[in-house]
């Protein structure tokens, strides 16, 4: 896999967020104008600045970073892709000079790089351009994510774009996501073959992102008097690759950044449904379960503004993120936890009318999530509902193996080493078994409203 991280050198000396812009059209120049500091890998990084004829409203001008070895592996495809086109003459060793030479000398042959039927992207890549992910929807359905897990089906860029620099936590909420991190997703979801490289990867740029600190026993965003405990598996097998998990603040960001992969957290899906399924009820006591940076916290909120809502989530960064990001947006109306909510004591039994979580069941053994289910049961009123956005409990057996393996790729969690994207799913699925799991609890009118082959929408009410 080549990755190309080079920091953005205006940062070496300020202090001050870098979100790259998307670049479009067609490069007319390219000069390697600086050897500049180490990149987050702890490679020397040099700055190619282009020009573009370039889409209108656009920039007409950037800027990437590659390294040695990216100049390497692009001289490599050179050869291979376009092998009729002479006299590049690649340097045996690097230098400012005589790398500017290459690529002057590559840009002289631009149109037939770019015209070629093979090939066509090298250049595109190399200068990042012409590419920004805008176009795949992840988990919006199977189709969709055939591309995302199948090479053939959706083309990566061979280089990665450049990569964005936060330096305080308010720019990573507020800024757009950029192609480079749409790019790192796109690899997780590819990187069975390569693992451990891309953890490796994952690991050293998400480092770069703001932590979300708090005070060291996290005692800022809990309840008073009530210190969270935290269950083994939260800190033994990490989901979705994070790496060090939800607990560290500085994946924050990239979580964040599922706001628009996965179907239950795109703010719009969350309110049409809320909104049909919930929309009449003079709800006025809510609870969000495992809230993350708040996506659903906030669309209820903003839906039953008369109402109380409380979140709560085991990873203290997260909930600060969240407090944050709801200022931002003056909602007053919510109060962020970091708890537990297999067990939550410092909330009176049957005072919520509705109880509501996103995506969680299905990331921790069967048993938390048995008690998490028991927990939202004696926090409901009577007359009160449970909804819940979550993966499918598959019913038949062979297609629940089937599931299982999908997602796994055949590890279990329990075991060392590498782990699938969401190692609980064979406790999910054979464990919790969410429909009978909810009517053992005591819940009444339990349904499943299926809505794609990733998740679906557990109701009951008690």
């Amino acid at each position: 896999m080549r990755v190309s991280l080079g920091l953005a050198c205006c940062l070496a000396f300020a202090s001050s967020s870098y979100v790259p812009p998307y670049y479009e059209g067609t490069a007319t120049l390219a000069k390697v104008v600086s050897l500049d500091p180490p990149d987050f890998r702890g490679q020397d990084v040099y700055r190619i600045e282009f020009n573009l004829n370039a889409k209108a409203g656009m920039p007409q001008d950037g800027f990437i970073h590659r390294s040695w070895e990216d100049f390497q592996d692009f001289n490599s495809l050179m050869r291979t892709h376009h092998p009729f086109i002479f006299g590049l003459d690649f340097p045996s060793e690097p230098s400012l000079e005589k790398l500017d030479g290459y690529i002057s000398r590559v840009m002289t042959h631009a149109s037939d790089i770019s015209g070629g039927l093979v090939g066509s992207h090298d250049l595109d890549d190399f200068l990042g351009i012409n590419w920004s992910g805008s176009d795949l929807t992840f988990m919006e359905s199977l189709e969709e994510f055939m591309k995302v897990v199948i090479p053939q089906a959706y083309r990566a860029p061979e280089f990665a774009p450049e990569p964005p620099v936060f330096d305080n936590e308010m720019d990573t909420i507020s800024a757009a996501e950029t192609p480079f991190e749409v790019y790192v997703y796109l690899k997780a979801f590819r990187s069975q073959a390569n693992l451990a490289e891309y953890l490796k990867f994952f690991a050293t740029f998400t480092d770069t992102y703001p932590a979300f600190p708090g005070l060291p026993d996290d005692s800022d965003v809990q309840p008073e008097g009530f210190p969270c405990d935290i269950p083994p598996h939260f800190n033994k097998t990490f989901v979705h690759f994070l790496p060090g998990g939800y607990l560290n603040g500085h994946t924050v960001r990239i979580s964040y950044l599922g706001k628009s992969k996965f179907n239950f957290l795109h703010e719009s899906l969350l309110k049409e449904w809320l909104h049909n399924l919930y929309g009449d009820k003079p709800l006025k006591r809510i609870l969000d379960i495992g809230t993350g940076p708040g996506f659903s916290a906030i669309v209820l909120a903003e839906m039953f503004p008369e109402a109380e809502v409380v979140a709560v989530d085991l990873a203290a960064p997260y909930i600060r993120m969240a407090r944050m990001w709801a200022e931002m947006r003056n909602i007053t109306n919510i109060q962020f936890y970091q708890a537990n909510a297999e067990e939550m004591s410092w909330l009176e039994s049957e005072t919520f009318d509705f109880i509501n979580y996103a995506y969680v069941l299905h990331e921790m053994p069967a048993d938390n999530a048995i008690r998490v289910v028991n927990e939202m049961y004696r926090l409901l009123k009577a007359g009160g509902t449970m909804n819940g956005f979550e993966v499918p409990f598959v019913d038949n057996l062979a297609a629940r193996e089937t599931y299982v393996l999908f997602n796994t790729w055949g590890h279990s969690w329990q075991d060392e080493g590498a782990q699938g994207p969401e190692p609980y799913m064979q406790e999910y699925e054979f464990g919790v078994q969410l429909t009978n799991a909810l009517a053992t609890a005591g819940f009444n009118d339990v349904e499943f409203i299926d809505y794609s082959y990733f998740e679906g929408i557990f109701r009951a009410t008690k």
